[in-house]
């Protein structure tokens, strides 16, 4: 697996498209679910020059997970990063037979093969043919004043000493007791919201998750838009949600 920690030219385009007064939106955890992502799109009524970052996740669990990678592939105004699952899936092709296991029956549930086309093998062969572009999902953007990740950050160690798994995997920025980053609000997904609670931290009633520390501008410093769009209880109200950058509004779709 190749790994690609930044990419400087989407940066720049971020930033541009910011500073021109666009709308950035960011969008949490899609995990296969097309519909409900091509609706928040809809939604979103995205203006010439306005931009989406997904922040990875876009596969496994959801029905069509070859549809969202198509979308994201062949949209030019929508980019993404990579998550830990588009990590699982390259490891898991790439030969790894405990991998191969582990996201086939546990973490993918067959899903994002069963949504590749054809049969058998091909379905393999097809799901193999994403990774030229899932691995070079970059899993960092860093912009003036915002910082996105898919998971967060580590809260112990200095950002630039932190790796691709401390940005894919760990779950930790939400306990931070002190601003991680003054200057740049952090905004990530990987644990949905509704599980908060599991950690100590009190879940939102409705929305994205807000910290309550704030960054030298008064934002708040870390604002987590995962909002379960797998999750099995319907009382959790699964859906996907987007977090605009340049306003701060919210928009989510929540599960058909």
């Amino acid at each position: 697996m190749s790994s690609i920690h930044r990419d400087l030219d989407l940066e720049k385009g971020l930033q541009a498209a910011l500073d021109r007064g666009n709308s950035v939106w960011a969008v949490g955890d899609i995990h296969g679910y097309r519909g409900e992502f091509e609706e928040i799109l809809e939604r979103l009524r995205l203006r010439e020059g306005d931009m989406v970052l997904c922040l990875g996740d876009l596969v496994d669990r959801g029905p069509d997970s070859h549809g969202v990678l198509s979308m994201v592939r062949d949209d030019e105004r929508v980019f993404s990063l990579k998550g830990n699952h588009e990590l699982i899936m390259s490891e898991a092709l790439g030969g790894n037979s405990q991998r191969e296991a582990f996201w086939a029956n546990i973490v993918g549930d067959n899903a994002t093969l069963d949504s590749m086309p054809g049969e058998g093998e091909e379905k393999w062969t097809r799901a193999e043919h994403w990774l030229e572009f899932t691995d070079a999902l970059p899993t960092e953007v860093i912009l003036d004043r915002f910082r996105l990740s898919h998971s967060g950050y580590r809260i112990d160690i200095p950002f630039d000493e932190q790796t691709d798994q401390d940005r894919l995997k760990s779950r930790e920025v939400f306990l931070a007791e002190e601003t991680p980053d003054p200057n740049r609000q952090i905004i990530a997904g990987h644990t949905p919201v509704q599980m908060l609670g599991r950690f100590g931290v009190e879940p939102p009633q409705e929305g994205v998750w807000k910290s309550k520390l704030e960054t030298e501008d008064g934002r708040p410093a870390v604002v987590l838009i995962d909002t379960g769009i797998v999750l099995s209880e319907l009382s959790h109200r699964p859906r996907i949600s987007s977090y605009d950058l340049q306003t701060g509004r919210v928009v989510e779709v929540e599960r058909f």
